[in-house]
């Protein structure tokens, strides 16, 4: 009978787990086509330039935030929102993390994320077309690495990016949306990768 009951409570533990972290990436999509003039793109990118990238936050209650990067280190910047924390890890040429967290400070959650859409020098380059933009050599799709909470995630790249008199190739964007079908909200976190590059 306690064997039963034991074997009873642990399948009911697993299955709460699975119920309650339904983290999910559904995969890269092409958003707003208004096309961004540069004179070059190069693969490296300077952690900082990260407090002159835009970021805005679309709250789940409607709100705005537009939290600004701090340099926090030899290769990381951190925003940090009401109740969520964003930190970029620039980890090699190609590579750089993004780890995105809710404080659980209030009950507000995150339907999207942001970045660029200005003239800062940080942009974002796809794996396809290789090759691409000039300079910007081997890209990378955003490729999730984790998270916890009850959502599917998307990647949005939008505003391509062209080396003028050159048409866009389609592999550089000026922004990078992250959105959420659900509130990304209290105990929620996030971790992917995507390839930044920096234009002149």
């Amino acid at each position: 009978m306690n064997r039963i009951a034991t074997s009873i409570a642990i399948a009911s533990a697993a299955l709460a787990t699975q119920v309650s972290s339904a983290a999910a990436f559904v995969g890269n999509f092409t958003g707003s086509l208004v096309i961004r003039n540069v004179i070059s793109v190069t693969q490296t990118t300077i952690v900082g330039q990260f407090p002159l990238l835009p970021v805005r936050v679309t709250m789940c209650n409607g709100a705005i935030e537009t939290p600004a990067f701090a340099v926090t280190g030899a290769s990381t910047a951190q925003a940090n929102g009401s109740t969520y924390r964003i930190r970029a890890t620039i980890v090699s040429s190609d590579r750089t993390t993004f780890e995105i967290w809710h404080t659980g400070a209030s009950n507000n959650g995150v339907k999207s994320i942001t970045f660029g859409n200005g003239v800062q020098r940080i942009i974002f380059d796809r794996f396809q077309p290789s090759p691409g933009t000039a300079g910007s050599l081997t890209g990378r799709d955003v490729v999730y690495l984790g998270g916890a909470g009850i959502w599917n995630m998307r990647a949005i790249w939008g505003n391509p990016i062209r080396i003028l008199p050159a048409a866009p190739a389609g592999d550089v964007y000026n922004t990078l949306t992250i959105d959420f079908d659900a509130c990304f909200d209290w105990g929620d976190s996030v971790r992917f990768d995507v390839d930044t590059d920096m234009v002149g």
